[in-house]
């Protein structure tokens, strides 16, 4: 007979022990007081995360405001080594496993501040972002965007003509996100919130004045609402949110990505040097979120950054600029699925401008360098710069133009096509003029010359494109900024080239170009002050290239000398570093 089988007693269920310290002390390792709230969650300003009941892990979205977040960094924004990095998933599983080893980090970038919570004073734009704002109500920040439908269409309008020159948003995510926050806005993150108010204000800049789009954004009917007004407005109640939202202490990727918006819009509209302590706050956050690795982001960082160096040619970046980081892979948006990224596709893609843009602004970086230094342009260092800056040329051809030619199907391809040429052709007129003019012991390079006047009516071209073929009229507002600072540089290099008897062909073929270009830059000067400053400089030229000499006031070689010294000395690729008030060839 076998021997019955011996069984165990079975356990009784372990009693969960209730946590006798709130959840933020247990995560921090500090000593609770088991008030309701602690002490320690009152003086970090945690009150609505001090609870002491466990919490399971949930699924969430990122953009949920954090009290129903428990207060804790979005961790799936932080970059994993064995995952996708290239986009943010709009669903976040909270996986302790994964966020452990950045737990301690979370408290770090959590530490409490030292003002009292009674200091509140009125939110001032000019103080952002030490101000210190009030605790404004979510339904009075949210009732400062514009109507729904307004928005829907700005949105719109952002991903078709902007996110293409600075793509650093993945649009599925940003739709799936938009869609939660229209079901439910009270408990949106402010700094979603505040990339919504970014992508209204720069997209508004990129409007006509006479655009019905601001009738629905005046409060007031009879009074008119400029385009300048709305946008100042939308970017305020941008920083009122990353204010609000303590984004100095606390960041997710949407902080990042609403600074980087904000830090484009003020380079084009404002001066690139306006936004260098931004870019510098979005530099360290980025890296805060170890966005380095593969993020889009990161790629708009570099890019933002190159650019400032460019200006700021006394600041040595080279440690972020001239290192080689892994960048994002250039797919579309669609490419990016949750577990892997599809191949990269022979043709453009959502990412081929930015990548490209990088690629040039790093050539104009070392080229400005090269410029700035002690050392003289040698001739073969011009050749080997002109050879960079033409294989360029070419694969921007191949990969926007079919044969040689536009699409008439898809009119951005030849918008991005025309952004980058006027790049290169500036670049060529600063390597070029300094062997326009005689040198000791050389007379003028004869194919300088006629490399800078070729170049220059290039980019007086492109401005002509811009303002006039009805194909780009949705990039016209590019003409109120930078595009026609740069034809400004060329219409002084045909101006010099000209005034100088360079021997050129068809010259009248060139003053006809001049002539239409003057024009332009007056039409534009009620809308632009680029072309309001450089009108004045611009109508002296043309009266010394007049051909009737009695009309010229002073047509002697000094005077020409003296225009060339004052091409020489001005900064080309900084715009707010020219003195546009009195230049000294005309004074």
């Amino acid at each position: 007979m076998s021997s019955p089988v011996k069984r165990w007693p079975s356990k009784r269920p372990r009693r969960v022990r209730k946590p006798i310290s709130c959840k933020p002390c247990r995560e921090s390792k500090l000593r609770c007081d088991r008030q309701a709230p602690c002490a320690a969650c009152r003086r970090r300003d945690m009150i609505d995360d001090c609870i002491y009941r466990p919490v399971s892990p949930t699924i969430a979205s990122p953009i949920l405001s954090r009290p129903a977040q428990d207060h804790a960094w979005d961790t799936s924004q932080l970059l994993s080594p064995r995952q996708s990095t290239e986009t943010s998933s709009p669903l976040v599983v909270d996986n302790r496993a994964a966020s452990d080893s950045h737990a301690r980090w979370d408290e770090v970038h959590q530490r409490p501040t030292d003002e009292p919570n009674h200091i509140q004073e009125r939110f001032n734009s000019a103080l952002f972002p030490f101000g210190i704002a009030p605790v404004v109500s979510r339904q009075d920040i949210l009732a400062l965007l514009p109507p729904k439908e307004t928005c829907d269409y700005l949105i719109t309008r952002y991903f078709q003509l902007l996110s293409p020159q600075f793509h650093i948003l993945h649009s599925p995510t940003f739709q799936r996100q938009y869609g939660l926050f229209q079901l439910d806005p009270m408990n949106i993150d402010l700094s979603w919130i505040s990339l919504l108010f970014t992508i209204c204000a720069v997209t508004l800049n990129t409007m006509e004045d006479t655009d019905p789009i601001f009738a629905d954004l005046q409060s007031d009917k009879n009074q008119l609402l400029s385009s300048s007004t709305a946008v100042a407005r939308l970017r305020s109640a941008a920083m009122m949110c990353l204010s609000q939202d303590q984004f100095m202490v606390r960041h997710t990727l949407c902080t990042l990505e609403a600074l980087l918006i904000l830090i484009y819009g003020i380079s084009h509209n404002d001066g690139v040097e306006r936004a260098w302590v931004l870019l510098g706050m979005a530099q360290n956050i980025a890296i805060a979120l170890r966005c380095n690795r593969r993020r889009r982001c990161w790629a708009g960082v570099l890019l933002l950054h190159t650019n400032q160096a460019i200006i700021f040619r006394d600041v040595n970046v080279s440690s972020l600029i001239g290192s080689k980081p892994t960048l994002p892979a250039d797919v579309n948006d669609c490419d990016i699925q949750d577990d892997r990224i599809l191949p990269a596709s022979t043709q453009p893609t959502q990412m081929s401008m930015i990548m490209l843009k990088l690629r040039v602004f790093q050539l104009t970086s070392r080229i400005s360098d090269h410029l700035s230094s002690n050392n003289k342009m040698s001739e073969q260092r011009l050749l080997e710069f002109d050879s960079e800056i033409a294989q360029e040329q070419v694969k921007w051809d191949e990969i926007f133009l079919l044969d040689g030619q536009p699409s008439i199907l898809d009119s951005s391809s030849y918008a991005h096509c025309c952004f980058l040429q006027h790049y290169a052709h500036q670049l060529y007129l600063l390597l070029h003029r300094a062997f326009c003019l005689p040198r000791p012991g050389s007379p003028p390079r004869a194919e300088s010359q006629l490399k800078c006047i070729t170049s220059g009516a290039a980019l007086l071209e492109i401005h002509r494109q811009f303002c006039e073929v009805p194909r780009l009229r949705n990039y016209r507002w590019y003409v109120y900024g930078m595009i026609s600072f740069v034809a400004l540089h060329g219409a002084a290099a045909m101006a010099s080239c000209l005034l100088m008897g360079a021997h050129i062909p068809n010259p009248s073929m060139y003053r006809e170009a001049f002539d239409a270009n003057v024009a332009r830059f007056e039409q534009l000067r009620g809308r632009s002050a680029i072309c309001a400053k450089s009108y004045p400089i611009l109508r002296h030229l043309q009266t010394m290239l007049s051909s009737d000499k009695e009309t010229v006031p002073d047509s002697g070689a000094d005077l020409t000398n003296g225009f060339d010294d004052w091409i020489d000395t001005v900064q080309w690729l900084n715009a707010d570093a020219l003195n546009f008030d009195i230049p000294p060839f005309v004074a």
